[in-house]
């Protein structure tokens, strides 16, 4: 859906010399300081130019300083946000519409943005983008500038209404972030007689159009075509109209078939007067780039750090694709950046801060758009994205749309929460909170950049040692067990970190029990098995320049890290479930046939609990011991009526009760009741635990 059709030329190659930096400020090239304690082959900036006889030594040195500018900063800390396809293909059942449908059938007549925003932020995401116009040219606001959109629907709201307006008041209010879609590509406008790939000429025009929609005297005259006039024009509109946005999204694919030129720098142009503090997302940035997938993962080693050909005294503000492009297994590795050309020179003209940004879709079947009868993803595929993106220094981005009533299913919400208190029950409590840090043996640090810094719960302070390796060692206040261990880097000082290791230790000796590649802004490791010491030793074994890591985490993930999967009846060949998903205290357990959702994955905990969404566990109701009691779900608390036996011959037991898991009177029909019963042999006490 997001792939690229068409791409722009990369801009002209420049020969752009270290002694242009102070002209990169002036031209919008942020500059940070550098702390007084470490030294830098040139000043950090958000863009770096590479001169043609720069060393690959050189280079990479110089990568070690290529920093964020504040909104990629703060954008990267977001983490985790929602994507909301929304329009005309929820109603028609397309992913791709035609640009030629009847706005009337455009009917949410129970739109509730509210509930959007509300739902979102109860499920940890930090704002929404919402599809304002998608490749079909259907928009969701009111414009001046086409009636293709809610302006002439009748059937809603009698063409008064205006979704964008609704989506931004939302979020606003429940204090989430604001993030817009706009699709260059129009396929409303690919009609005969619109605007796109009509072949127009280039001519002077202002944006906007209309002088009644000024906003604080900003406007612009640009050289454009009819349809750059256009969406320019949308543009402004969504810009100006709907109070904060916080991140524009640029989906560079093309259904048309045609080449139609873009001016990105005149609509890069639009979004930094009018929304500064907002990230842009295209194929190759400027803020943000699409990480070359829609599957929700970002690379093992992925970097932000990446190297262009192309004019680094417009870098910070143009749109320039990556070298390979988005999908390309290595976007920033020391290899790449020392490639050269044939006669010797180095391949790039700058290195530039373009992070990456995960999207993928909460529908199993991996559509956008609303479909009936959706499937959801189940919650342990959604942690398997979570840990490959966030955990890859790469921010999620997870489709989530509203279905025709323009309210979001009770259903998806349902996943989503519970995908929640999966994660909440892993990153709620950091075990390594309350531990004493210090240099391990061999290794000193930076004046000011002390041990403590990686323990303190601010992400803009740091350790850093005196070399570009050395240890660290934490000694916690007692053994703790864990695992998942979290590494995130000082982005104020660049990402630089090129591979660690960690050790625990088992008494007498350092065991290694992780290592990986890049961090950034935050790299997860989960441990095959949990680990329990009162020692932990970060090591960076490699790194462009002295380190800077913001924060050490250790954490246990519900249910001791066991693998979540199913309890089968060998009678009924069905799936131990949770009645109705529900995960209230007290819900029903059945059989019922296998389908691969959250309310049938069970996890085996060390404590012998049987937990399910992450924080449920098995539980003899009412603590009970006799023939017949119920078997519930419950708030996990380690009492001895949520503890079972798993046992060789295919029986679970309460370890209160000594009872059998049981299919209640031997039932084989979807919702069997489970209860506990005496032990006596028959298969519908037998259970496979996979």
């Amino acid at each position: 859906m997001h792939s690229s059709y068409w791409r722009r030329p990369s801009a002209r190659p420049g020969g752009f010399t270290r002694q242009a930096l102070t002209a990169l400020s002036v031209l919008g090239v942020v500059v940070f300081g550098l702390p007084a304690a470490v030294s830098a082959a040139v000043p950090p900036a958000q863009v770096i130019p590479i001169a043609p006889s720069d060393s690959p030594a050189t280079i990479i040195e110089n990568a070690a300083n290529v920093v964020p500018t504040p909104r990629q900063l703060a954008w990267q800390r977001l983490e985790r946000m929602a994507f909301i396809h929304f329009g005309v293909n929820t109603f028609t059942g397309r992913e791709w519409g035609t640009g030629t449908e009847d706005p009337n059938v455009f009917t949410p007549h129970g739109l509730d943005t509210d509930q959007w925003a509300i739902s979102l932020r109860d499920a940890g995401f930090k704002g929404g983008i919402l599809t304002a116009k998608h490749h079909d040219g259907f928009l969701l606001f009111p414009s001046k500038y086409s009636a293709f959109g809610v302006a002439s629907d009748r059937a809603w709201q009698n063409g008064q209404g205006d979704v964008v307006k609704n989506f931004t008041d939302s979020m606003h209010k429940y204090g989430s972030k604001v993030g817009i879609y706009l699709s260059p590509a129009d396929l409303h406008e690919n009609q005969p007689g619109g605007r796109f790939a009509n072949g127009s000429a280039q001519k002077q025009v202002p944006i906007p159009g209309d002088p009644s929609q000024i906003v604080n005297g900003i406007s612009f005259r640009f050289n454009s075509d009819d349809y750059n006039a256009y969406f320019e024009n949308t543009l402004y509109e969504l810009m100006s109209k709907y109070g904060t946005v916080d991140e524009v999204w640029w989906d560079m694919a093309n259904p048309t078939g045609r080449p139609q030129p873009y001016n990105f720098l005149d609509w890069i142009k639009i979004v930094r007067a009018l929304q500064p503090n907002a990230v842009m997302l295209n194929d190759g940035g400027p803020d943000v780039r699409w990480i070359g997938n829609e599957d929700g993962y970002a690379r093992q080693s992925e970097t932000s750090v990446v190297p262009y050909v192309g004019n680094a005294a417009i870098a910070a503000d143009n749109i320039v694709n990556p070298p390979g492009g988005n999908g390309a297994p290595d976007l920033g590795s020391d290899a790449l950046l020392s490639r050269r050309k044939a006669d010797g020179t180095s391949a790039w003209n700058y290195l530039k801060w373009t992070p990456g940004e995960c999207n993928g879709t909460l529908s199993a079947r991996h559509n956008w758009f609303w479909q009936p009868n959706e499937v959801w993803r189940p919650v342990p595929e959604l942690e398997e994205m979570y840990y490959g993106s966030v955990g890859r220094n790469c921010n999620s981005l997870l489709n989530v749309s509203p279905n025709r009533q323009g309210v979001l299913d009770q259903s998806a919400i349902t996943v989503l929460n519970q995908f929640n208190a999966r994660l909440t029950g892993t990153f709620g409590t950091n075990l390594a909170a309350g531990a004493t840090a210090a240099n391990d043996s061999g290794t000193g640090n930076l004046p000011g950049r002390t041990p403590n810094l990686a323990l303190d719960g601010n992400l803009d302070s740091s350790w850093q040692p005196s070399a570009s390796t050395g240890g660290l060692v934490f000694t916690l206040p007692a053994a703790r067990t864990f695992d998942v261990l979290s590494v995130q880097e000082d982005l104020n000082l660049g990402q630089r970190v090129k591979s660690y290791a960690v050790d625990a230790w088992n008494g007498s000796s350092w065991n290694q029990i992780a290592s990986d590649t890049t961090i950034g802004q935050k790299k997860l490791v989960r441990l095959s098995s949990p680990v329990t010491t009162s020692q932990v030793r970060l090591r960076i074994t490699g790194s462009r320049s002295n380190p800077a890591i913001a924060e050490f985490g250790l954490f246990l993930r519900p249910g001791g890290g066991g693998g979540a999967g199913t309890i089968t009846s060998v009678s009924a060949n069905k799936c131990v479930d949770v009645s109705g998903g529900s995960t209230a205290n007290g819900a029903a357990i059945q059989l019922w046939d296998c389908n691969g959702a959250a309310n049938q994955n069970w996890s085996r905990t060390a404590s012998k609990q049987l937990m399910v969404y992450g924080n449920k566990c098995l539980d003899a109701y009412g603590e009970g011991t006799t023939a017949g009691t119920a078997v519930v779900t419950w708030d996990c608390h380690g009492r001895t009526n949520q503890q079972w036996n798993v046992n060789s011959d295919g029986t679970i037991t309460g370890v209160q009760s000594g009872l059998c898991l049981d299919a209640y009177g031997a039932g084989t029909a979807n919702g069997t009741k489970i209860v506990l019963w005496t032990c006596n042999g028959g298969t519908n006490q037998k259970w496979q635990v996979r």
